[in-house]
């Protein structure tokens, strides 16, 4: 068996929390360029009120409400969610992103 080597100094690193707080501005940006009040989310997309506040807060979200927040602005997922959250250099790593 041939033993692989991780360098551990280059390694890619994110920070949830700050992946949830960029994620939150850029949804909220988003609504807003669209035109779509808090309201609209709730009464044609289907989402609780208070679950678009914490999102928009930077409170985290699921994957299955990420896939819909994407279908909800017609955009891939990975367009959503590109650069968020990423830790300069990859060589820190901040207590949030231990979890």
């Amino acid at each position: 068996m041939r033993e692989v080597h991780i360098d551990t100094n280059s390694m890619l690193r994110y920070d949830y929390k700050e992946f949830s707080a960029a994620l939150g501005k850029r949804v909220k940006q988003m609504r807003k360029e669209r035109g779509l009040t808090l309201r609209a989310l709730v009464v044609q997309h289907g989402f609780h009120l208070t679950q678009i506040q914490r999102i928009e807060k930077g409170d985290g979200v699921s994957v299955p409400t990420l896939l819909r927040i994407a279908e909800v602005f017609q955009i891939p997922v990975e367009k959503l969610i590109v650069g968020l959250g990423l830790v300069e250099g990859g060589d820190s790593r901040s207590k949030s992103s231990k979890k």
